[in-house]
């Protein structure tokens, strides 16, 4: 038994927390590929959260955070240790102040403030996930990102215990990128501040990206989103297309015949390894035919073989 699983299992006991056990996370992934965790949480409320987090970190146990699961390839071994995936996914309003938890579907996000004549956020319609992952992974489309409209930041940090607002100039956020990348901190909630705006107008920005987005990307498709970083200057499909690879091909997965950044799986029969081998050969031929090293967007997580890591 993974280290720690069996001392979580009598905290979470103890303090009458439900852990599922060996929950399959293909099902909870855009890609849909990948085995089990250990444990799977679902904490309706902040407060459950940290609680969760808190118990994992005396017993332990490693915690990954799982969102509404884009972005990501779940390796076939699964997940060791315990996932996390919050329901608390409250959004408040105040003027042009945003209050998000962690939980929070961007796609949901982007539609209400619009209606409620908020400007600046349209582009998140393009982001699949959760409030907490974009703020990890500063997400952004159509010229915006989360540092943009981004003030405050709640997290916590199970290595010290500590639960605390940071602004967001200290998120150290860069291309894709922040603090929580690189530490044990955990997302909880944020704050935004927008613009006012139009309501039809802006609802009229969030149709404009959902038509390009439909028309460019294999959203009908199995796929994680963006595979590598555009690097500077550049566009990843562009490179991956000049290389020849569009529509190539290892296993189950696919580079995708519509747009060369992303990557999608065989329905039913995924397996995470074709993906990451696929990823690493796109890789390794950009740079040999065009001498750009691509950079993963995509995470891989979970129990991986050494020689893949």
């Amino acid at each position: 038994m993974t280290m720690g699983i069996q001392r979580l299992d009598e905290l979470a006991a103890e303090r009458g927390m439900t852990l599922e056990v060996d929950v399959p996370l293909a099902p909870m992934t855009t890609l849909r590929v990948g085995g089990p965790a250990d444990r799977l949480a679902s904490p309706d409320s902040i407060d459950e959260l940290v609680s969760l987090l808190t118990i994992a970190a005396e017993a332990g146990t490693p915690v990954f955070m799982l969102g509404k699961g884009s972005d990501i390839v779940v390796s076939d071994a699964g997940v060791r240790g315990l996932v996390v995936r919050t329901r608390a996914g409250g959004v408040s309003i105040d003027g042009t102040r945003v209050h998000a938890e962690a939980g929070a579907a961007m796609t949901g996000m982007a539609r209400r403030t619009a209606r409620e004549g908020l400007a600046g956020f349209d582009w998140a319609i393009s982001i699949p996930g959760s409030f907490g992952g974009a703020v990890w992974a500063n997400a952004g489309a159509h010229d915006g990102e989360m540092a943009d409209v981004l003030r405050e930041v709640e997290i916590f940090d199970p290595a010290s215990g500590e639960r605390k607002i940071l602004l967001a100039r200290d998120c150290a956020f860069d291309y894709r990128d922040s603090r929580f990348k690189h530490g044990t901190e955990i997302v909880l909630a944020g704050v935004m501040e927008l613009e006012p705006g139009d309501p039809v107008a802006v609802g009229r920005l969030i149709e404009e990206h959902q038509a390009h987005r439909g028309a460019t990307q294999p959203l009908a498709d199995q796929n994680a989103g963006s595979v590598f970083r555009n690097p500077p200057g550049d566009f990843a499909g562009r490179l991956i297309e000049e290389a020849g690879l569009k529509g190539h091909r290892i296993g189950t997965a696919q580079v995708s015949t519509l747009h060369a950044n992303f990557m999608v799986t065989d329905r039913g029969a995924g397996r995470a390894a074709d993906v990451r081998a696929l990823g690493d050969e796109v890789r390794a031929t950009v740079a040999e035919r065009t001498g750009v090293e691509l950079a993963y967007e995509i995470e891989f997580v979970g129990e991986w073989p050494e020689d893949s890591t």
